[in-house]
């Protein structure tokens, strides 16, 4: 039998103790979350509606591999529009080729919030400038939805594109990756100064939190024990 605080433990407590710990460190270390990567905002003017001809898109670089997620914040100008919506994703060089193609109904969007388009993970994506596009050849100018963009030139990495020019401008938009959470704890502390900027610091606070989750379990698992042999 195992100690832990100078308490024995039966070998089932000591299998769901090491059984917890590893299952942390699993969500933590190895299981892949999707991360925020870019986040430009905030929106001042409505882009034109997609529709028919009118197709609008941005083009970004990827700052990490495992492209996966872009979200666009929509309008829909208070009505109910219900035609299928087009996105596209580019990789720009060598060929602009096409990577990433889904389909979704402008039923599903929420007025002035941001939309979702999530697809299948870019693996090496780091560093790369894409395109992404919304067409709807089927929504007419009373039937259509709208992103937000701002009429500045917010975003030095990508362009605003109507019917595939570049205009002056960005959409408003976010781009996410799938890594890690151990990855995101200097993301987390970029913004405090101090003990609360230290990644280390961040990481002992992580640690404690595990160990009092333990001991928590630990006390529950007595609970269990004990009702059960009563």
């Amino acid at each position: 039998m195992r100690k832990i605080g100078g308490r024995r433990l039966d070998p089932v407590k000591t299998f769901i103790l090491v059984l917890f710990v590893l299952m942390q460190g699993y969500l933590i270390f190895i299981k892949k979350h999707e991360s925020l990567d870019i986040d430009v905002f905030p929106g001042t003017i409505p882009a034109p509606n997609i529709f028919i001809g009118n197709r609008i898109g941005q083009t970004f670089i990827a700052q990490r591999d495992h492209l996966v997620r872009i979200d666009v914040l929509m309008g829909t100008h208070e009505r109910v529009n219900d035609r299928e919506i087009t996105f596209t994703l580019r990789e720009r060089k060598p060929k602009n080729r096409i990577l990433r193609r889904t389909t979704f109904n402008a039923a599903e969007v929420i007025d002035n919030r941001y939309h979702p388009v999530r697809f299948d993970p870019v693996r090496d994506s780091k560093g790369k400038e894409y395109y992404f596009l919304f067409n709807s050849p089927e929504s007419t100018p009373d039937n259509s939805v709208c992103i937000w963009m701002n009429e500045d030139n917010i975003y030095p990495d990508g362009q605003y594109r109507y019917r595939h020019d570049p205009q002056m401008g960005d959409l408003v938009f976010r781009v996410y990756s799938r890594r890690p959470i151990s990855k995101e704890l200097a993301r987390v502390v970029r913004h405090y100064s101090g003990v609360f900027g230290s990644v280390a610091v961040l990481i002992g606070v992580i640690v404690i939190f595990v160990v009092v989750q333990v001991f928590i379990l630990l006390k529950l698992l007595d609970v269990i024990f004990k009702m059960i042999k009563d």
